[in-house]
């Protein structure tokens, strides 16, 4: 895998906090699914944001994450100290040697394209190609115990838009689209962020999505049952068979 935010680690935080997440109310809804005291595995934990209010929340709980940019761990590490297990892996290839209660993605491998329509959700995000893909959610079941859950962040289409940050910081997104097969199609946003008018860091990166029909199948066939949503409708909720 090959999709890392390396080159805009330092703004990340000013980024996803500007109101791009809102993760007091995200961790809420996580934990009003799982409950007190379970195995949680975070795929895509980056700087340990989630993580820091699912533990407030729950300091009961095993808390561990993943994420492939180690960039990002290092401020997880400093921001949880010994609180989270953090490790540094994929979701495709992990071998955590452990069992979870939960697993959460809030969009850092993986989410849900809310169409509106639950029959045309799509799922997708860093993991490229059909292949690995599936081998990652079938890891990821392996990852749980019987009965699992798997929570996939609902999230609008992407689109092209312009924020200021504040500390003189303006981020821009734009999207492009990319390859389109009868499975799934690509497409490459690129971020951007600038001061005073000049590029600070920037990072383009692939996210591929999957067609309705092909989104069911792979969730079928790694061993998923959709269970409906939280009453928030933040997550989509999959659970081990």
């Amino acid at each position: 895998m090959v999709n890392q935010y390396t080159e805009i680690t330092k703004y990340y935080d000013l980024w996803v906090t500007s109101g791009y997440y809102d993760f007091q109310s995200l961790a809420k809804e996580a934990h009003s699914i799982v409950g007190d005291g379970r195995q949680v595995l975070e795929l895509g934990v980056g700087t340990g944001l989630l993580a820091q209010k699912y533990i407030e929340l729950d300091p009961t709980c095993e808390f561990t994450g993943i994420d492939f940019t180690a960039s990002m761990l290092e401020i997880a590490k400093q921001r949880l100290g010994n609180q989270v297990k953090l490790i540094e892996a994929d979701a495709v290839t992990m071998d955590l040697n452990a069992k979870f209660d939960v697993a959460i993605s809030n969009g850092g491998v993986w989410g849900i394209l809310d169409q509106g329509d639950q029959a045309q959700w799509q799922f997708g995000g860093h993991v490229p190609g059909l292949e690995a893909n599936r081998q990652g959610l079938a890891n990821v079941a392996r990852h749980l115990k019987e009965g699992g859950l798997l929570l996939l962040h609902l999230q609008k289409p992407h689109d092209d838009f312009d924020k200021y940050l504040g500390e003189g910081i303006v981020y821009s997104q734009c999207i492009t689209e990319g390859e389109d097969t009868p499975k799934y199609y690509t497409f490459e946003k690129r971020y951007l962020f600038k001061k005073d008018g000049e590029i600070v860091a920037q990072e383009q990166i692939t996210i591929t999505v999957f067609k309705p029909e092909t989104t069911r199948q792979l969730l079928t066939e790694a061993g998923f049952d959709f269970q409906g949503t939280n009453n928030g409708d933040r997550f989509a909720i999959y659970k081990k068979r």
